[in-house]
């Protein structure tokens, strides 16, 4: 037997020049081999002896169930193997093919010294060979699993391709194509090598695609790009796609060796491992469509992150790295020329720019980069993009523009940013310290223009002293700048921005309460509002018992109104909504000859309180109480009401620098009602009703605190209303028999109470609601038979502090 000639022991050069030759310098074993004739057809199955098999030129061989020792084939051979098993001994190859086809279905192929499969070509010739494994085939050889060189195609499906030795590769292609979908690759050194044809005098590059598909190395990389000498450069195109998942045995999943290009993209997989490039060569790594990586890219050219891509690892010599489209980076960026983070993207660590260059670095569209920047010559941030700071530093030129920000410092921790040059408009986010007047500070030293906002965190404590503090510290220039929402909310009062020099400080302005005083101000003059509004629909039942006589029933009224408080005291004032139903009982009774209805009732309501500016608050109340009407026989009548509250009180605050407080308290409160008047039947059916109404309510004092520290406290909120007015209506019977009554109403309202003490960190305020109203209404009610009874009323009010935008309520009451 002929010597053997062995291609996994000779060098790359020389192993390459050979993966040419002959197909007899392939196959040791040739001349032994049962012969396939050109251009004919054989067929194998479960009873053909176990043989080697020789394809002359376009020959084929078609198994089935067979089992064979190595098979060759020459140019346009053919081999079509299903549920099959090949063999291979010795080391020669498992199957051979130059310029020829293979295609494995549910079949295996194991060369115990060689390679499993050798997909070759004629160096004269236009093409490769084609190798096709499919629905769980196996091929595994000691040297590789799978060898193709230049024009070679390589799909792989649902199948295992395996090197079995401890310096073998999985796959190795010389200039040719893998496709491979859930599939595993794996080697005894590293998974999949690229690397070129030394044969031809210009580099084609290398397509590989992994579909769902796992490749490993077990001791060195998953994936080596330029296996040969830096002379014989190697392009390689790789997709990993779909999950596909790569191991290295240590811990590299790619690497490109000397006078290797790679181009690598990672779309919609999970990898772990470090990208390896070797000084001089280049790589460009994307990671895209939900792609993860947890691992290092060393030395790439370019890395981007696309599509809610996300990496956990360092960046280093890279000339671009893109962060675009909702992805992630955790992990630092080392020298790198340029560096964009776009689209709501999010980086978080340090970024250094490379030495002996003009580096550049931006942040747009909601961005933010949370870590140290340094030797970055220009920095720019746009559109709502955030660069949180971790430390004091410096920048040489920095451009805000269209809402961009930098964030100082946070949770106690005060910087000072250092700008040689600042322009364009932007805001910069402060913390300060109010008790101990410490801030971070900006300052810039060579040149200061354009228009910035500050914001400076809010506090809900008083500071101690009444000193000013500096936030901007600036050579002289064009700059302006200016409080966002105008002013700080430092606990009960603000502060206001002034300019001194070239400087800018922050100082006390008692003029204006903070915006945490205002809600606390307004949700405690609220709940006599609250239980006023709660109190009409019991007056408005009590006026129709008068008009249509008292008799044993029940009833039941919803009703919604909206106040507009304006004083002075709520800064531009707010709004109220309520709604609420009350039910209740009501029967005629003989006190001392006098005809009397006395009643009980129940109800809830609730208000919404829009106290502008983001912030809000909200009272639930539930009620209980009794009432009572005397109806005299020249028409004069007394209307009672003693009412019960349950209030839970809820604010949230948005303070000055944008951030949310909240604080909520329970209390009680009591109110009555009194109405005289005289009831006045005119004529055909009129009637007028001349009254005076008095309104009184209490409502318990309470204190609580915000959760950022700001602490209230208000003394007993005390009411007391006056009314004057008249009503004239008409009954009216309609042809079915029921009865319409519609009225109108007007009076004159006054509030007399002008002091009622709230206290915000010991500061005194005083909540006024005093002031003289109009108000006006109109309704009816329905008689609809003996039992039935329907009402409904709309009314409004207008002057003083308190307006009543708008008032309705309506009801049905049943006789028993």
């Amino acid at each position: 037997m002929s010597s053997q000639i062995d291609f996994a022991s000779q060098g790359p050069t020389v192993s390459i020049c050979l993966l040419s030759c002959i197909p007899f310098l392939l196959n040791p074993t040739f001349s032994h081999a049962a012969t396939i004739p050109s251009g004919t057809t054989q067929t194998i199955d479960a009873s053909t002896p176990l043989d080697s098999w020789q394809l002359q030129t376009n020959a084929s061989l078609i198994g089935t169930d067979a089992k064979t020792l190595d098979i060759t084939s020459s140019a346009g051979g053919i081999i079509d193997l299903s549920n099959s098993t090949v063999t291979s001994a010795s080391a020669a190859q498992g199957i051979a093919l130059t310029n020829a086809s293979a295609t494995l279905k549910g079949s295996t192929v194991t060369s115990a010294g060689g390679i499993g499969i050798l997909a070759t070509r004629n160096v004269s010739s236009a093409g490769g060979s084609m190798v096709n494994v499919h629905e769980g085939s196996v091929v595994r050889g000691l040297t590789g699993g799978i060898a193709g060189n230049r024009f070679s195609e390589i799909n792989v499906q649902n199948s295992t391709v395996q090197g079995s030795g401890a310096s073998s590769f999985g796959i190795r292609l010389l200039e040719g194509s893998l496709s491979a979908s859930a599939s595993t690759i794996t080697g005894g050194l590293n998974g999949l090598t690229v690397g070129t044809d030394t044969q031809a005098s210009a580099v084609i590059p290398t397509s590989v695609v992994l579909d769902g598909t796992h490749v490993e190395g077990r001791s060195g990389s998953a994936i080596v790009v330029g296996i040969n000498a830096p002379n014989f450069p190697t392009v390689a195109n790789i997709d990993v796609r779909n999950g596909s998942t790569l191991t290295g045995g240590n811990d590299t999943l790619l690497e490109v060796r000397p006078g290797a290009s790679a181009i690598f993209i990672v779309d919609n997989s999970v990898l772990k491992g470090n990208v390896d490039v070797a000084s001089g060569s280049t790589a460009n790594i994307t990671l895209q469509n939900n792609a993860a990586l947890t691992g290092n890219l060393q030395n790439v050219t370019s890395a981007t992150l696309n599509n809610r891509a996300s990496m956990t690892g360092n960046v280093s010599g890279a000339t671009s790295v893109v962060i675009d489209n909702a992805s992630t980076l955790t992990g630092d960026l080392q020298s790198v020329v340029s560096t964009t983070i776009n689209n709501r993207s999010v980086m978080t660590g340090n970024i250094s720019g490379a030495a002996n260059s003009v580096t550049a670095l931006r942040l747009d569209n909601s961005a933010t980069l949370t870590g140290k920047v340094e030797n970055v010559a220009n920095f720019a941030i746009s559109n709502q993009a955030l660069w949180q700071m971790t430390e004091t530093q410096g920048l040489n030129n920095l451009t805000l523009s269209n809402g961009g920000r930098v964030k100082l410092g946070e949770n106690q921790q005060y910087f000072q940013l250092n700008v040689a040059n600042l322009s364009g408009s932007g805001t910069f986010e402060m913390g300060t310290d109010f008790t101990r007047g410490v801030s971070d500070l900006l300052n810039v030293t060579d040149s200061a223009a354009g228009n910035h906002q500050l914001m400076v965190s809010s506090t809900g404590l008083d500071p101690v002293n009444d000193s000013s503090i500096k936030v901007v510290q600036s050579v002289a220039g064009t700059a302006e700048y200016g409080l966002v929402g105008s002013k700080v909310d430092v606990g009960a009062f603000t502060y206001k921005l002034v300019k001194e020099g070239n400087d800018w400080f922050l100082q006390p302005n008692k003029d204006v309460v903070s915006t945490p005083t205002r809600s606390v101000m307004a949700i405690f003059g609220t709940t006599p509002t609250v239980t006023y509004g709660e109190m009409t629909s019991l007056n408005n039942r009590m006026g129709d018992l008068r008009v249509n006589g008292g008799q044993t029933g029940g009833w039941v009224r919803s009703y919604g109104n909206r106040f507009s408080i304006t004083n002075n005291a709520y800064g531009n004032g707010y709004s109220q909504n309520q709604y609420g139903l009350a039910m209740g009982v009501d029967t005629p009774i003989q006190i001392a000859g006098e005809r009397v209805l006395l009643g009980f009732f129940a109800g809830y309501s609730k208000s919404d309180l829009d106290l502008s500016r983001g912030s809000s608050g909200e009272i639930d109340s539930t009620s209980i109480g009794a009432y009572g009407t005397w109806m005299g026989d020249s028409g004069y009548y007394l209307d009672t009401v003693a009412k019960l509250n349950h209030f839970r009180n809820d604010a949230k605050v948005t303070v000055s620098d944008g951030t949310r407080t909240k604080g909520n308290y329970k209390n009680f409160g009591v109110s009555a009602s009194v109405e005289f008047g005289k009831h006045i039947e005119i004529r055909n059916g009129y009637y007028a009703e001349v009254f005076t109404q008095w309104q009184a309510a209490s409502v318990q004092g309470k204190d609580f605190t915000f959760d950022n520290g700001l602490r209230a406290d208000a003394d007993t909120t005390r009411s007391m209303l006056g009314k004057a007015g008249v009503t004239l209506g008409r009954g009216v019977t309609l042809s079915d028999g029921s009865v319409l009554q519609p009225h109108i109403r007007a009076a004159l309202v006054h509030e007399f109470i002008n002091t009622n003490e709230v206290r915000v960190n010991d500061n005194k305020f005083n909540n006024d609601l005093s002031g003289s109203q109009f108000e006006v209404g109109a309704g009816a009610s329905w008689t609809l038979s003996d039992r039935w009874q329907i009402h409904a009323e709309l009314d409004t009010s207008k002057g003083g502090s308190v307006n009543k935008d708008f008032g309705m309520n309506m009801g049905v009451h049943y006789t028993f």
